[in-house]
């Protein structure tokens, strides 16, 4: 696949968080005992969340072998130490916690890797989650506002129904100066402080106005306490309730992670190409993140016909989309592609716009039809 992901510079964490919530992922793919499932690795939290359903098997792909580096740590941790030291590495209690949980692991690692968490947690000492390029952006942005507008902010999570938390947003929030400063703030311009400038070439909607949008329409829909990707951009990693939590960091889910993690292969590579691979033909269930947001329109067509020439090809595939259309304006010439648009669960980060659904039907079923 033609993406400009290969024009990256793939040697630093760019995403410490998987931005693709889990809800949306298990409602879509509704994952079976028999699915062999493919997923972006990014931060491994999809990955790792793909496992609590008991499938046949998750392979997580990425480009970036650092990516892959961070989920084979959590993998490491999983499989050798308490929960204890899991939550705490993750930043969950604290930098004197990450300090502590990482003088237990890093003796436990190869000498490799030994050398290279040790200075990375020294750099990024408030733990994994806050690491990545993408999440120290967003953080940023509540670090700029006045701590009026803070206190404001923190306010919404107060709330116990919708339309009381959207009134106050609205009056409190819609019509003071901060509805400038998020525009500003996730502007083109300066959104190239999380993302890479690359990745921007085929966005088809500018980034502040339209991310302030679905931030309004997300407080009028759902309750935002309850919204894990919310709490995390406005306050980071505190006082997060245990519950809101993605799976894949609960307590109640750690026996279930280690049970299964023989299940889990990681490997470096572009997921597409790992698809049309002869490995890649037992997969049956396929979680692809945002990786349509670098390509052309015309790509991404490219991508869905070269998946569907082999005659056995029986694939569900969902994606997301950001700033871009992909799959709206797409009109499969082959009867075997059936491509859905959908909206995001109320457990979503606001600022994605849809996630599409793709089905590669294999030329048996259509004649059994």
């Amino acid at each position: 696949m033609n993406s400009e992901f290969y024009n990256l510079d793939l040697d630093r964490i760019r995403y410490s968080l998987v931005w693709e919530d889990s809800q949306t992922l298990y409602r879509s793919l509704k994952i079976s005992t028999n699915d062999h499932l493919l997923v972006i690795t990014s931060a491994g939290c999809n990955a790792l969340n793909m496992l609590l359903k008991d499938p046949a098997s998750v392979t997580a792909a990425d480009l970036n072998p650092v990516q892959n580096k961070l989920l084979l740590l959590k993998q490491h941790i999983i499989l050798n130490f308490d929960y204890e030291l899991y939550h705490d590495l993750l930043g969950l209690a604290g930098e004197t916690a990450v300090k502590e949980a990482k003088q237990r692991i890093l003796p436990t690692l190869p000498t490799a890797d030994q050398a290279f968490w040790a200075a990375f947690l020294e750099e990024n000492p408030g733990g994994l989650l806050l690491s990545g390029k993408l999440e120290k952006f967003m953080m940023g942005f509540h670090q700029s506002l006045s701590q009026e507008q803070q206190e404001l902010i923190h306010q919404l999570i107060t709330f116990d129904t919708i339309e009381e938390q959207y009134k106050f947003f609205v009056e409190k929030l819609d019509k003071s100066s901060f509805k400038q400063t998020f525009i500003t703030y996730y502007s083109d311009e300066n959104l190239s402080n999380g993302r890479d400038p690359k990745l921007l070439k085929y966005v088809d909607e500018s980034g502040g106005i339209v991310f302030y949008q679905r931030l309004l329409l997300q407080a009028s829909s759902s309750l935002l306490k309850d919204n894990f990707y919310f709490r995390f951009i406005f306050f980071g990693l505190q006082d997060l309730p245990d519950q809101v939590l993605p799976p894949c960091y609960r307590r109640e889910n750690y026996s279930k992670l280690r049970e299964n993690m023989d299940r889990l292969q990681v490997i470096q590579g572009e997921a597409i190409a790992y698809l049309l691979s002869a490995p890649g033909l037992k997969i049956t269930k396929a979680s692809l993140s945002n990786i349509f947001e670098y390509i052309s329109h015309e790509e991404f067509q490219e991508v869905c016909l070269s998946l569907v020439k082999h005659p056995e090809r029986d694939l569900q595939l969902i994606f997301w989309n950001l700033l871009n259309i992909q799959g709206e304006n797409f009109f499969p010439s082959a009867n075997r592609i059936k491509l859905e648009s959908q909206n995001l669960s109320q457990e979503s980060c606001f600022y994605f716009k849809n996630k599409v659904q793709i089905q590669f039907v294999p030329v048996m079923s259509l004649h059994l039809t």
